[in-house]
C-alpha cells in the first residue's frame, strides 16, 4: 500500500510541474501578445522587440526541455523493469490466451499453454507477450471488472509487461483488440496466491 501513496504523490509532483511549466508558457505568451501591440506606432521599439522575441522563444523551449528532463523520472509508470521474481510467456491466437511460466524458445505457433495460470502474490511479475495470428490487448482485471494494466499482443513481436498483484485473488484476461468473431469471449484466468 506504501507504493502505490508514493507512485501517487510523484504523480502528483509530476502533474504539478507540468501545471507550471504550462503556466509559464501561457506567462510569456500573454507578456509577447501584450508587448507587441503597444509598440504598434513605435518602429524603433519594435525593432527592438524583434529582436527580444527568437530570445524570448529559444529561452521557453530551454525551459520546457530542462522540465521534462527532469521530471520525466516522475511519470506514474513504475520502474519495475530491473528483475522479475516470475517470468511468464504469454501468446494469444484466435480466441483464446495460452500461458506458460518461464521464457519460452518456442515459436508462437508451436508454443503450448493453458488459459489458466497460478501465480504468487507480492512478486513482480513479468510477462512475456506475444501473438500467433493477430494483435491482441492482453488486459488484466481484477475481481470487480477494473483495468489494472495492459499491453498488445501483436505477431512476430514480444512485448514485456510487468506487473505485481497485491491482493490475491482471481484476475480475469480480456482482449481489447477487436480480433475476429468470437473477439468478445477470449478470456483468461490468473489466480493469485
Amino acid at each position: 500500500m506504501g507504493q502505490i501513496t508514493a507512485l501517487l504523490a510523484l504523480q502528483n509532483l509530476a502533474g504539478l510541474i507540468s501545471l507550471a511549466g504550462a503556466l509559464a508558457v501561457v506567462l510569456v505568451i500573454i507578456f509577447l501578445i501584450a508587448t507587441s501591440s503597444k509598440s504598434a506606432g513605435k518602429p524603433c521599439k519594435k525593432h527592438t522587440i524583434l529582436k527580444i522575441k527568437p530570445i524570448y522563444f529559444w529561452g521557453i523551449i530551454f525551459v520546457l526541455a530542462v522540465v521534462i528532463f527532469l521530471s520525466i523520472r516522475y511519470l506514474s509508470y513504475p520502474r519495475l523493469q530491473d528483475k522479475a521474481d516470475e517470468v511468464v510467456t504469454v501468446v494469444g491466437i484466435q480466441w483464446d490466451w495460452q500461458m506458460a511460466n518461464g521464457i519460452s524458445d518456442k515459436s508462437a505457433h508451436e508454443f503450448v499453454g493453458k488459459n489458466e495460470i497460478l501465480l504468487p502474490v507480492n512478486k513482480k511479475i513479468k510477462f512475456i507477450i506475444t501473438s500467433d495470428d493477430v494483435t491482441h490487448s492482453f488486459s488484466i482485471y481484477n475481481n470487480k471488472g477494473v483495468l489494472l494494466t495492459q499491453t498488445q499482443a501483436i505477431p512476430q513481436y514480444r512485448n514485456e509487461l510487468f506487473y505485481i498483484f497485491s491482493q490475491k485473488g482471481d484476475y480475469t484476461i480480456l482482449c481489447l483488440e477487436y480480433c475476429g468473431l468470437v473477439h468478445p469471449f477470449m478470456s483468461g484466468i490468473i489466480h493469485v496466491e
